[in-house]
């Protein structure tokens, strides 16, 4: 998001007179080019004492056998048992950009994570979390997206929490381009949460962190707390944005493409948000989302809370799966009834995938076979 912040003592610019002891780490994204972040430790960050493959290692997404081209739906995974932020991931589609699974997690996780593969964008159905860094700590409720630059080393502390996690493989997120709405459209920069620094945390002698490359996972330890910074400045580091402070774009006259909803993007997909918002005015105008085959994306929502006015029999925390090439929209109890709302009350997330998306093997045990049919006159 390039928002700079400084916290704690920091250098007088990077790389000139460093904070007395302190050893200067540069995170940076798109090789330097993309936004930076320097981070004064207390101790070296090569100043480990182990580095070994790790004992655990993620689920892969194994793509089960492709079906016939057709809309999907999947229930939630609340009906299964899960553990901590390793444990409980569920990875329900993948592609070469981006991967998209489920995380109920039902404890915290002492050891770290670093992923050396992708941004992690989270988005908190339910519960309510730590999210602890070298940057500090964020508290997350549902309702908040969590976005984790690649590189950043972070662990989760929760006795219960659900979340949507997004991947981006190829490049960070950016927030849309706004033009004429000007750059506070959307939501205005002072929204974004950023971590609350702790400076010389030392409560834990050591520290374990999991990277991750290529999918699998190396453990290193540290026999120090890698949270022991003096300070940080940059454009880089993990914030929270809450769907609260989003201002969705609404026309009183037509319904306009999903696209407004934009939050996050990259070159390969982007996140859109669904939120509460008045219906269009006009006597005949058309309320509901129209019939659209969006021959260019794969197009995944998970849906949040509220009533889905264009979805019969939508639960909390399903997600739809609408692949290019089959025509999708309101179901007909929706179309029929458009009138009968002034403002929508639904919060959804949707994500819209460049690459066709394979569908993982966890997912097709959580598919209802035939939401397809839902179209169909009763």
């Amino acid at each position: 998001m390039k928002i700079y912040k400084r916290e704690g003592q920091v250098a007088e610019r990077p790389h000139l007179n460093l904070p007395h002891g302190t050893y200067e780490e540069e995170l940076g994204l798109d090789g330097f080019f993309g936004p930076v972040s320097h981070l004064y430790h207390r101790n070296a960050p090569t100043g480990w004492s182990n580095i070994e493959k790790s004992s655990f290692q993620f689920p892969q997404c194994v793509v089960s056998e492709e079906e016939f081209l057709k809309p999907q739906c999947y229930k939630s995974i609340s009906d299964k048992v899960n553990g901590d932020f390793f444990e409980s991931w569920n990875p329900l589609f993948c592609n070469e950009d981006l991967g998209v699974s489920v995380h109920k997690m039902t404890k915290s996780n002492p050891i770290y994570f670093r992923n050396s593969d992708a941004s992690d964008l989270f988005f908190c159905h339910s519960g309510s979390a730590i999210l602890e860094s070298s940057f500090g700590s964020l508290d997350v409720k549902p309702g908040d997206y969590i976005l984790v630059p690649k590189g950043v080393t972070y662990r989760w502390k929760t006795s219960g929490t659900y979340l949507l996690r997004i991947e981006s493989l190829k490049t960070y997120y950016k927030k849309p381009e706004t033009g004429i709405l000007g750059q506070q459209a959307l939501y205005h920069e002072e929204a974004i949460r950023s971590p609350k620094f702790a400076p010389g945390l030392n409560t834990e002698k050591e520290s374990k962190v999991r990277v991750q490359k290529e999918g699998k996972l190396t453990e290193i330890t540290y026999p120090f707390d890698i949270r022991d910074l003096s300070g940080w400045c940059g454009t880089l580091y993990p914030f929270i944005l809450s769907v609260k402070d989003i201002a969705p774009i609404a026309s009183p006259i037509a319904h306009l493409p999903p696209s407004v909803n934009s939050t996050f993007v990259t070159p390969q997909f982007i996140v859109c948000t669904f939120l509460p918002r008045p219906l269009e005015e006009p006597e005949g105008a058309l309320k509901v989302p129209f019939y659209h085959s969006n021959i260019d994306y794969d197009e995944i929502i998970f849906y949040h809370e509220g009533d889905f006015f264009s979805r019969d029999n939508m639960e909390k925390a399903y997600i739809t799966l609408h692949p290019r090439g089959v025509n999708h929209g309101p179901h007909p109890k929706a179309l029929a009834n458009q009138n009968a709302k002034k403002r929508t009350d639904e919060i959804a997330v949707m994500i819209d995938s460049i690459k066709p998306l394979k569908v993982s093997k966890i997912a097709r045990d959580l598919e209802i076979k035939d939401y397809w049919k839902s179209w169909m006159k009763k």
